[in-house]
């Protein structure tokens, strides 16, 4: 995502001011993100000593409400690919009526009656992409909130990982172990299935 190319006229551009600022705020949210969930877990942490709940039940809570907001994320997407489909398929409806009158005209007709369905479409798409609602706030909150659990569960895997492992070479190839884990999930699930 850092570094994502910006089209200009179909052309490719990964400098200029927003490619460049784009880059920026990228990797300050990654760097905030492991600074914040570290500080994060290590108060959870101290607040479950305190309140005498041990680190393995302080993990499931958090994965589990990293699982909830997975779902609640997934939901919200689905809601949102349903509206998406709603409003492409109002508008081809309404362009679907303008080229039944255009093929009255002429079999010359066929092919710009096509085009102008097309259009219909990608410009029915553009206008919602404008628009946000509540529900594309909410998707975001959610895919934040789900970000950052994901984060402070790993936080306090890796800590678990340091307080239990006496070995120093046991200690580095369980960390080294539980980050290609965590990075072949988030792999798996960036990939599209089609």
């Amino acid at each position: 995502m850092s570094g994502a190319p910006t089209t200009d006229g179909g052309t490719q551009v990964t400098g200029g001011t927003g490619g460049t600022t784009f880059s920026l705020l990228s990797s300050i949210g990654s760097d905030l993100s492991v600074s914040v969930s570290f500080n994060i877990a290590r108060e959870l942490l101290e607040g479950a000593n305190d309140m005498q709940i041990g680190e393995d039940e302080l993990i499931g809570l958090v994965l589990g409400f990293a699982m909830v907001a997975a779902a609640m994320q997934s939901r919200l997407s689905k809601a949102l690919r349903d509206r998406q489909s709603r409003v492409v398929a109002r508008a081809r409806a309404e362009a679907e009526e303008v080229v039944a009158e255009m093929r009255a005209m002429g079999p010359s007709w066929i092919k710009q009656g096509e085009l102008y369905v097309k259009e219909a479409e990608r410009a029915a798409l553009a206008k919602l992409q404008d628009r946000r609602s509540v529900l594309d706030f909410a998707s975001l909150l959610v895919s934040i909130c789900s970000r950052i659990l994901i984060a402070i569960s790993i936080q306090l895997l890796a800590a678990s990982v340091r307080a239990q492992q006496q070995s120093r070479v046991v200690r580095t190839v369980s960390l080294v172990g539980l980050a290609v884990f965590f990075v072949f999930v988030e792999s798996l699930s960036n990939r599209i299935v089609g």
